[in-house]
């Protein structure tokens, strides 16, 4: 029988984390007698543990009773035990006809019982009557065994409940395990006092002394899933759940209530949504009301300045004498209310502690104290200027918050914390106390400090809200709006709206050309948005034009050199290799140096997309070299990605899926930065057959840029050539028409490289001949005179394709499949060489054929494609000499095949695998493998290993 625990309630969450700690409780109450004492803080989770340990069913048949003391200023009488005994009534019915007479003492304690009870007996003095109620609970907790006896919260047990448990365990009840919870300080001390000497008594595997701790993140992410109703959550949200709650799985229930209740979803910053739950700020109040005056002046401390402090620094704070502070933290410490965080410095236990006593702080009080703290702080050789502002702006100094919060900006964005710089920065500007002069100072800051970092949502809206509020006037505003613009089109993908905020601050700042020139010069790049490539060119002319009228700078002239060559590495001019090679590679200006490193990376970049993937990776590493990844965030994400999208391409794939993952998670909020990762994934997924993960990454990269040409013309591609792999021939012509809408649009046919032969096979496969050769002759007409590897290869390729002769078509692929090899695009000359074969069969030459079946295959094995290696090798082995005619000459030697099947069983392929990796029936696989245990003498698979290594 269970009876429940008076203050228990059902269970809300997943249990986690105590596998062990059950495991060892439920051991020792299975020998009794036994004594059990859990230990840990509020809200760890003892109580849990032990209503676990009730279910177990190892239990099953024993008798178990449960009970809780109450934190009551004047307790009951032995009141956890006569809580649980009150309804132990079908119990009783059955041994009542056995109990001795001293039982009948409890009838004044239990009067529900008192019809099953014996006779009360002659009563005596006072001590003689406690000593009977002793007696008698001993003995009908006797009767009821083999009994697990539970009470919860030991710590708030009164003296006579302390000194009948002390009796029923000293010596212990032989049919009796005890399991007691207690709190880890001072009244877990007590409690301990109270089970002691029974310790004493019994054997080690009687006993068990359990201290709970907190849990990792990983179970709270288990345990947040569970609350959540999820089937997980990310790690982010697990290791921001855990700091904020320190792992307590209280706290970690309470938080996860409240958070439910907003409806968010589980990511890691919207936990700041989530208010202090009402239960843990009144449970921390009444803690403080119980310690007194002075432990909450120092607690009180201690929360305002949110970091372990010393004595002496709550002495400062909390303006109480030194002794006085030292027997508070004495007391804070005991009442677990205060923890102490290395030697000799406290804090509270979690944020969400700190946040529920600050909120109990009067505003005056609390002004006082943050005027204090940052008097503290700013005297200290080694302050943290983040935390100096935050003091200043409590405690209602304006003109301190305002200056600090610049200086923690700035400190931010020098040591490559672009991500603090941007939450300090975020932070004042939410601030409605924020005079309109230091608004525009801080407005202007976190402009430049988005474009280099990696920006947030937030960011991106409080910009946007700055210039809709009509704040910004003048300089401020054309500057805020040439970062913001940039910021749309770089890392949002919002191209057009940040193509706007530029052309507006143009012409905003006719009296700043220099500053307008830099707007200007960001509207040159070409890879942003669908206008024509001739309106890039305008805006060179403008930006070159600004640039001239303004004072001389060289971080401008570098500004629009580094944004000129990259336009024209975008449309593949000839002209550009000369001017690059003038390019310094060097500079002892730290702003010049940035832009140089913005240069070689945004060249790169383009050179990228055309095919001159050597000279790519030449100039990304130079960008590496000139700028590191601290000083741009920003910069060192795209360097990445392009370098994963010429890694995809040119068959670099044996990190490839790790890197473009990792990449994924670094561009968090900003999709546009992530979009080269995706591309990467989905073009090497298609390449080995995963049709349905390419198409997922597809998706997922054009929803990440929608107005980046060369990407989107490169998921088209990619689209098309699905669609032709899986035969839905009206989808891939009709995908290829829409694709070349958009390139004439953008009158930059070099991009179309990967497009345009995926489209002439779609136009041809549609019975569109006429289509198709149009296509060829306009795109090698649009793409000559460039300097675009990857456009003279895919010239090469489309006229082979539509080439009406055989031979000269067999010749164009031969020629094709060179060029895409030295590129190098591996599997693209794969593909191809399959494609020659096949115009080799049809022209009866076998031994071309062979040939470019066996180039395909090797290429196919090198990449990891084994499907497509293995069609090539079926395909050719019809063109290889022909064996003679009736039985093979391999004897009782193993024939190559035979030898390859022998070589799967011994490393434990099953038949049907060996048939799916060899592209054979099963039951071919079968005679293969009994002609080969006859031919070795064998009589099992296993003795296969044997041979296999003995060879």
């Amino acid at each position: 029988m269970t009876v429940p625990l008076s203050a228990a309630r059902p269970p809300r969450s997943v249990f986690v984390g105590r596998a062990a700690e059950l495991a060892e409780l439920a051991r020792v109450a299975m020998r009794p007698p036994a004594l059990a004492l859990v230990e840990g803080e509020a809200g760890v989770g003892k109580t849990r543990l032990v209503r676990e340990l009730v279910r177990r069913p190892e239990l099953v048949g024993r008798t178990i009773l449960l009970g809780c003391c109450q934190p009551m200023r004047e307790p009951f009488p032995y009141g956890p035990l006569v809580d649980l005994l009150r309804d132990t009534s079908p119990l009783l019915a059955r041994v009542a006809g056995s109990l001795s007479p001293i039982v009948g003492a409890l009838r004044p304690l239990l009067p529900e019982l008192a019809p099953l009870l014996p006779p009360q007996p002659p009563r005596g003095d006072a001590a003689t009557e406690r000593h009977k109620i002793f007696r008698a609970v001993r003995e009908l907790l006797a009767a009821y065994g083999p009994l697990v006896l539970v009470i919860d919260d030991l710590h708030w047990a009164d003296e006579g409940t302390q000194d009948l448990l002390r009796f029923l365990m000293t010596p212990p009840t032989g049919n009796l395990a005890l399991v007691a919870t207690c709190r880890r300080d001072v009244h877990g001390a007590g409690a301990w006092s109270v089970l002691e000497p029974a310790h004493r008594l019994l054997s080690g595997d009687q006993t068990a002394l359990l201290r709970l701790r907190p849990l990792g993140p990983v179970d709270v992410g288990v345990l947040a899933a569970g609350l959540l109703g999820t089937r997980a959550v990310g790690s982010d949200f697990a290791a921001a759940l855990h700091h904020r709650t320190a792992g307590i799985p209280f706290v970690v229930e309470e938080v996860l209530r409240e958070f439910r209740e907003i409806g968010a979803g589980p990511q890691s910053r919207t936990l700041d949504l989530v208010d202090i739950p009402v239960l843990l700020r009144d449970t921390m109040a009444e803690r403080l009301r119980r310690l007194g005056p002075a432990v909450a002046a120092v607690v009180h401390a201690a929360a305002v300045l949110d970091a372990p402090a010393t004595e002496d620094d709550l002495v400062t704070v909390s303006a109480l004498p030194p002794n006085r502070v030292a027997r508070a933290v004495t007391d804070a410490l005991a009442g677990a209310v205060l923890f102490e965080v290395g030697t000799g410095r406290y804090a509270l236990r979690h944020p969400l502690a700190r946040q529920a006593v600050d909120v109990s702080i009067p505003s005056p009080q609390r002004r006082k104290l943050h005027a204090r703290a940052a008097e503290l702080l700013a005297a200290h050789p080694d302050r943290v200027l983040v935390r100096l502002a935050h003091h200043y702006r409590q405690a209602g100094d304006l003109p301190n918050w305002v200056s600090r919060t610049v200086a923690a900006a700035d400190h931010a964005t020098e040591i490559g914390d672009t991500a603090l710089a941007l939450q300090v920065l975020e932070t004042a500007l939410a601030d409605e106390t924020l005079p309109a002069r230091s608004a525009r100072t801080l407005a202007v800051r976190l402009s430049r400090v988005a474009v280099t970092g990696i920006a947030r949502v937030s960011t991106v809206e409080r910009l946007q809200s700055l210039l809709r509020g009509g704040l910004l006037t003048g300089t401020a505003r054309g500057e805020v709006r040439i970062n913001l613009g940039r910021l749309l089109m770089n890392q949002t993908g919002r191209i057009e709206e940040g193509q706007g905020e530029l052309e507006m601050a143009v012409l905003d700042l006719t009296d700043r050309p220099a500053l307008a020139a830099r707007g200007a010069a960001a509207l040159t790049l070409p890879t942003f948005g669908w206008r024509p490539v001739s309106h890039q060119f305008g805006w060179l002319d403008k930006a070159t034009g600004l640039a001239a009228a303004a004072p001389r700078d060289d971080e401008l002239s570098m500004i629009v050199r580094a944004n000129h060559l990259a336009l024209l590495a975008g449309v593949g001019d000839p002209s550009l290799q000369p001017l690059l090679s003038t390019l310094p590679r060097a500079s002892r200006s730290p702003r010049v140096r940035r832009q140089l490193a913005r240069a070689f990376n945004n060249i790169g970049d383009s050179l990228a997309w055309i095919g001159h993937y050597a000279q790519a990776r030449e100039l990304l590493q130079v960008s590496d070299t000139l700028m590191s990844d601290d000083d741009v965030p920003y910069l060192c994400t795209l360097r990445n990605g392009t370098r994963l999208r010429v890694d995809a391409v040119t068959g670099s794939w044996a990190t490839l899926q790790t890197d473009a993952a990792q990449l994924v998670e670094q561009a968090g909020e900003m999709p546009s930065l992530a979009m080269d990762a995706l591309l990467a994934l989905a073009s090497t997924t298609l390449a080995r057959g995963d049709r349905d993960a390419a198409g997922w990454y597809l998706d997922s990269a054009q929803a990440a840029a929608p107005e980046t040409p060369p990407l989107q013309l490169a998921v088209s591609a990619a689209r098309v050539a699905l669609a032709l792999a899986r035969n839905d021939v009206a989808a891939a012509a009709v995908g290829a028409d829409r694709a070349l809408i958009r390139v004439n649009a953008k009158d930059n046919w070099v991009w179309a490289a990967d497009l345009v032969p995926h489209a002439v096979r779609a136009f041809q496969r549609a019975g569109r001949s006429t289509d198709a050769v149009r296509l060829a002759e306009q795109y090698s007409s649009n793409v000559s005179g460039t300097d675009a590897p990857l456009a003279a290869a895919a010239t090469m390729l489309v006229t082979a394709l539509v080439a009406k002769d055989p031979a000269t078509a067999l010749d164009g692929y031969l020629e094709a499949a060179a060029t895409y090899a030295g590129l190098p695009q591996p599997h693209t000359a794969a593909t191809i060489h399959e494609a020659a074969a096949s115009v080799a069969i049809t022209l009866d030459d076998h031994a071309a054929a062979l040939s470019n079946l066996t180039i395909a295959s090797d290429i196919y094995t090198e990449l990891g494609c084994a499907r497509d290696a293995e069609r090539c090798r079926r395909s050719s082995r019809r063109f290889r000499p022909a064996r003679p005619r009736g039985r093979k000459g391999y004897g009782e030697e193993l024939s190559p095949r035979e030898r390859e099947v022998v070589d799967l069983v011994a490393a434990g392929r099953t038949n049907r695998q060996i048939a799916d990796e060899l592209f054979l029936s099963p039951r071919t696989v079968e005679h293969h493998v009994a002609r080969a245990m006859r031919k070795l003498n064998v009589d099992s698979r296993a003795a296969f290993q044997a041979d296999h290594s003995a060879g």
